[in-house]
This record gives C-alpha cells, sequence and structure tokens, in this order.
C-alpha cells in the first residue's frame, strides 16, 4: 500500500470542517497501471482552488474517475468501479484498475419531514451548506428525485424518524407535512428520542393545538416546549421561498451550534 500522508490530512480536516466529498482508492491492479492499490484522490467541488487533489494515475483515466466521483457525490453514495485502461480509458499501459468511491458526507444531519413547495425551496436554499439533507415523504410524486436531486429521499415517516434518531445529538429536523395529523405522529415519535433541534412549521394557533394535544397524549410538557414553533427567525413573507429563507437562516445558526459542541 503507497502512504499517502498528506492526502489522508485533508481528508481529515474535510470531514472535521463538515464539506462533503469524495475519496477515491485504488484497491486492485492487474497488468501494467500508472498507479498501484493505496493511491488516493480527493474529488472536492466546494474546494474552488483546487477540486482534484492527488493522483490516481492521470490521463483519461483520471478524468474518467472525477466523473464517476461527482456522481457519487450527487447521490451520496460509495461503491467500486472497475476501467480496463486500453478499452475505457485509451492508455496504452492496458491493465485493470479497481477504485472505491468514498463519499463522506457532513456529520450533522437535517431530516425534512414533508416534501411540498416550502421543502423544496429550503433544500435548494440549503443546498451549498454542510447538512446530510434527507427528506422524508410517502408520496413518491413529490418526493422525486427530479424535486430533490441532491438529498437523500425516505418514503416512509417511520424510516426518516429512524434516520433521525440515529445521531440525535448530530440532527435537526423540521416537520412540515400536508397533515396536521400526521404531524403529530411524527413528533410524537421524534420526542422519544428528540433531536439538537425540531422545528415544526405553522401559525402561532397551530402551536397551541398540537403542542396541547402532545401533552394530552401524556408526553412531557417541557419536553414538548422545546420545540420550534413556528421555525424561522421572522416574518420575511409568505411565499414559499420566503417562507424557506427564514427557515434556512434558524437552520443554518443552529447547525453552527452543534459543529462548537
Amino acid at each position: 500500500m503507497i502512504n499517502e500522508p498528506d492526502i489522508l490530512l485533508r481528508a481529515a480536516d474535510l470531514a472535521r470542517r463538515g464539506t462533503p466529498f469524495v475519496l477515491a482508492t485504488v484497491i486492485r491492479t492487474q497488468g501494467s497501471t500508472p498507479r498501484n492499490a493505496g493511491a488516493k484522490m480527493i474529488f472536492c467541488p466546494a474546494d474552488t482552488e483546487q477540486s482534484v487533489q492527488g493522483t490516481i494515475g492521470g490521463g483519461q483515466f483520471e478524468l474518467l474517475a472525477a466523473d464517476a466521483a461527482r456522481e457519487h457525490l450527487r447521490r451520496r453514495s460509495s461503491g467500486i468501479e472497475k476501467y480496463t485502461l486500453g478499452a475505457d480509458a485509451d492508455q496504452c499501459c492496458g491493465g485493470v484498475m479497481e477504485v472505491f468511491f468514498e463519499y463522506i458526507g457532513s456529520a450533522r444531519r437535517l431530516v425534512i419531514f414533508g416534501a411540498g413547495h416550502v421543502s423544496k425551496e429550503l433544500a435548494d436554499i440549503l443546498a451549498p451548506a454542510p447538512l446530510d439533507i434527507v427528506i422524508a415523504d410517502d408520496r413518491p410524486e413529490w418526493n422525486s428525485p427530479e424535486r430533490f436531486p441532491r438529498c437523500r429521499r425516505i418514503l416512509s415517516w417511520h424510516e426518516a424518524v429512524r434516520a433521525a434518531h440515529e445521531s440525535p445529538a448530530a440532527t435537526l429536523a423540521c416537520v412540515m407535512t400536508c397533515s396536521h395529523d400526521t404531524d403529530f405522529d411524527i413528533l410524537r415519535q421524534l420526542l422519544a428520542q428528540p433531536p439538537a433541534f425540531t422545528g415544526l412549521i405553522g401559525s402561532r394557533s397551530k402551536r397551541v393545538c398540537i403542542f396541547g394535544r402532545l401533552v394530552a397524549s401524556g408526553m412531557d410538557d417541557a419536553a414538548v416546549q422545546r420545540v420550534h414553533c413556528p421555525i424561522g427567525v421572522g416574518d420575511t413573507g409568505k411565499e414559499p421561498r420566503m417562507v424557506a429563507i427564514s427557515m434556512a437562516a434558524q437552520i443554518l445558526i443552529e447547525a453552527r451550534k452543534l459543529a462548537t459542541l
């Protein structure tokens, strides 16, 4: 294995800062290849000065690898790709290389329950932020890859609550479904193991109604009162994007608090 301490230190720094990137590592070679197993490369478009750092071989092969890394970054996925250098990259060395692409995202997760108009605007505004954004909604026509191309999507409320409970101290949750009853059910589940931030979309009258139902159902009043409702830093307007701007500001403020813990 080739020791590449500078690349590993850079990867550790990006992970610490919560900057999403893909770490590409050559895991197997056969025949004549430009690099051996263990060679590493970072693909990080957020670093505008040098989006690709390190090398796993150069030339057309590395361009293909960068394209694969870009796709894994977009999908927030990891996986192994195999390249035959002669056929795939038009490189005369002609060997075979297998590369493991590892997506490394933000340690902070935002789970948005509901895929409506405000949710879409919120996801678009927060796309550049160092957050792992999860969209939860059981309506596939709303919770679609076309509407949320840069987010992980979950079509089950129960599975989304589980995602919020995986690391509650590093998770922010926004409950904003199309149904007050669904909001109530999700909040009951979330508050069993509360995320670091839990917000509920709606008016002050909705707050009184939902909070009253939660307490009447046996939930601790102090835990219920910690839910932020309405979400946002203030009245920025009623259009979906204007509402989302106010929400995004509060979410970013709360996310920065988590980064300092």
